[in-house]
């Protein structure tokens, strides 16, 4: 595939993740978190399944590996779950905004704290454009979080979405650990153990109540599973394999804003000022601490 092709790809893929903010959203209007997290890994495992057989991808994973993603696994089953509840009550535009952007922040934390506790010096390993991309990022983060009082940064809002970051944060840490093992692979067994989290709905009568819902609510849910997860993470993968990491990288830039303009459009959901001032800087930070130190 010629470059120019799978860059307007990636750009395509970054607004299918920013879409599915809004798309999971109505997603909640229909049914509980926990139903439209399975029947959301249901269709993302079938599509996973037969993007892996297309392609030829192997499944082979050593024991060492394993015990990571299934760690990795159960954080991916709670943070949907938390995701799904955090929608139903907050707006899926800054949220989408708060969470893609504090992930790298959280990252950056968690491998500070363990730069700490280790012998390796922290200023042989940290660049001054990362510790600015940090604070333009925690800068940003106050800005998203748009607090009126001390209250509300405990409201249930901030708590909720700031939960979904920590813990994909860790999910990043934990599928590190598993080794040079395919990213698909990865996905797809810690979608399959997700899948099986969540197989407990099925003793719920409500669980089936899906194949009555609306149109509305199938084109959101297979749009959620097969363009973003599906489709949107293999053209990022493929992209990483071809391009580099720090290249398709930088694409992750246009997430935030992209989960912005879908809310505007499936939503009719208007960001305040101070909302778009946050996702700059977050994208500011992205950039110091995720391209332009690299290079």
């Amino acid at each position: 595939m010629k470059e120019r092709y799978l860059l307007i790809l990636l750009i395509i893929a970054m607004f299918l993740w920013g879409s599915s903010w809004p798309s999971s959203k109505i997603l909640t209007t229909y049914a509980d978190a926990s139903v439209v997290a399975f029947w959301r890994f249901f269709f993302v495992f079938l599509g996973t399944l037969f993007v892996i057989i297309a392609l030829k991808i192997p499944l082979k994973i050593n024991k060492s590996a394993l015990k990571w993603v299934l760690i990795a696994a159960f954080l991916n089953a709670l943070y949907t779950f938390i995701f799904f509840i955090a929608l139903r009550y907050g707006f899926a535009g800054k949220g989408g905004v708060l969470v893609t952007t504090m992930i790298p922040m959280f990252s950056y934390l968690i491998f500070i704290v363990v730069l700490l506790f280790s012998k390796n010096k922290l200023r042989d390993k940290i660049s001054k454009y990362e510790l600015l991309g940090l604070f333009l990022g925690l800068l940003s983060g106050l800005c998203l979080l748009n607090l009126n009082s001390i209250d509300e940064l405990f409201g249930r809002f901030n708590i909720l979405f700031l939960s979904c970051a920590f813990i994909w944060a860790l999910i990043g840490v934990f599928t590190k650990k598993a080794g040079k093992i395919h990213p698909l692979s990865i996905s797809f067994y810690i979608n399959l153990i997700s899948l099986l989290l969540f197989s407990w709905v099925l003793f719920d009568e409500k669980s089936l109540l899906v194949f009555t819902y609306d149109f509305k609510f199938w084109a959101n849910l297979l749009s959620v599973a097969f363009l973003s997860t599906v489709i949107g993470t293999s053209i990022y993968y493929y992209a990483i394999f071809v391009l580099g990491s720090i290249k398709a990288n930088s694409f992750i830039l246009i997430t935030p804003a992209s989960a912005l303009i879908c809310s505007y459009f499936l939503l009719n959901e208007k960001p305040n000022f101070i909302t778009l001032i946050g996702c700059c800087l977050s994208i500011l930070a992205i950039f110091f601490m995720n391209i332009y130190s690299k290079k």
